[in-house]
């Protein structure tokens, strides 16, 4: 477990309530995007399934 996941609510990329446009871009990444953190106001922290930080994302 990641550490910075610790007290987040963590989020599977393949969740349906997740924008399509990050769902996308997580799959970009040599090492796809498998994991999310919901910040809010259309801001994400998308990572790997190993945990590896991929991307702060904005979809507005």
């Amino acid at each position: 477990m990641n550490e910075d996941w610790e007290g987040e609510e963590l989020v599977d990329i393949e969740d349906p309530s997740l924008p399509v446009a990050l769902r996308e871009h997580a799959g970009r990444f040599k090492n796809p995007g498998k994991v999310v953190i919901v910040v809010g106001n259309g801001e994400y922290v998308l990572y790997a399934a190993d945990g590896e930080l991929l991307d702060l994302c904005f979809i507005g």
